[in-house]
């Protein structure tokens, strides 16, 4: 068994927790030439590395998102500090910017390493997954969503991954939110709303809105959350259709923001589709929001946007925009040079 013992694999521990994976030699090696060829991306474009510690105070993820806390897997030491394994990456780097590098803008940082989560491995997503990703602090501008837009792109294309193999779906939270804003949604509304729209469900969707939103722009702006992706040479009759039935100034911002962006996206204009029903996040997304997509991946292969909330719950509110890689779902389809 290439030097491997037979007898070990029968023995209780043989095989590592449930939602985690040994990587043995080969599985190993692409791993690092995968990590290997994003960093050198990464610093080309000026970006330097920040690695955060793997176990972090609870309050950091609670700060940075509800789900993030429920999701990060705690226990409290002798001293009573409760701490949780990193849970997410991006909270941990706002930690970092806000405090120790609150002086200092622009700051472009990446990391790479691995994140748990709790209570995932039910829906088939690994309890451990390991990421890369960068992160834009101190520029509020589309230039800053755009250059990452750019960046995701390169970071797909330096692992083999281009062309029809690879699309960036974008859109715009603020645009949802300002939709929901007009309409007068409540809570749950909003999240019955959000499941529709995700799963591009436009029957249930219609009802819902039949249902439970007076007639006028804000329904029929929603209605068009279910449409599927456009390309973004295609994209320009969405955005005039989004445009005409936008309900409030701040929808009609929202959508003029994301023609900045994709105008400004000029190196990824290949990858590029517009959906204006990416409405999921974190919880601290605030306007520019997308997700990474691989040919023979059956889920997102990475995602980010505009979180420009989050350093402020640091105590440092400066704007910030990032995006995060699935090193997990990329690894096995990617062909670093």
């Amino acid at each position: 068994m290439n030097g491997l013992d037979a007898s070990f694999e029968q023995r209780p521990f043989a095989a590592p927790p449930q939602g985690t994976q040994d990587l043995l030699f080969e599985a190993a090696r692409r791993l690092r030439r995968c990590e290997a060829a994003l960093a050198h991306l990464f610093e080309e474009r000026g970006f330097a590395e920040v690695i955060p510690p793997a176990l972090e105070s609870a309050e950091v993820f609670a700060l940075a998102s509800p789900h993030g806390e429920a999701s990060a897997l705690r226990a409290v030491d002798r001293h009573g500090h409760l701490l949780a394994l990193r849970a997410d990456f991006t909270a941990q780097v706002a930690r970092i910017a806000a405090t120790r590098l609150a002086r200092v803008t622009p700051l472009r940082l990446y990391y790479r390493g691995s994140v748990v989560r709790e209570g995932v491995a039910e829906t088939g997503t690994p309890r451990e997954r390991l990421q890369a990703g960068c992160e834009l602090v101190g520029i509020e501008g589309p230039e800053a969503d755009a250059e990452m837009l750019d960046l995701a792109a390169q970071s797909l294309r330096v692992l083999g991954l281009s062309g029809s193999a690879a699309r960036i779906a974008v859109g715009n939270v603020d645009y949802f939110s300002a939709l929901i804003e007009s309409a007068g949604a409540s809570a749950r509304l909003a999240r019955s709303l959000t499941d529709a729209i995700d799963r591009k469900d436009l029957p249930t969707l219609a009802g819902l809105c039949n249902r439970e939103i007076e007639p006028g722009k804000a329904r029929e702006a929603i209605l068009l959350l279910a449409h599927p992706p456009r390309q973004h040479s295609e994209a320009s009759a969405l955005l005039a259709r989004a445009r005409d039935v936008a309900p409030s100034a701040r929808a009609i911002a929202a959508l003029e923001r994301l023609s900045k962006v994709l105008a400004g996206a000029r190196g990824a204009s290949a990858e590029l589709e517009v959906d204006l029903g990416e409405v999921r996040g974190l919880g601290y997304y605030t306007g520019l929001v997308f997700n990474l997509y691989a040919a023979g991946a059956p889920r997102a292969v990475g995602g980010g946007g505009r979180y420009d909330g989050l350093l402020g719950k640091f105590g440092d509110p400066r704007p910030a925009v990032g995006f995060s890689l699935d090193l997990d779902a990329l690894v096995p389809l990617a062909s670093p040079a």
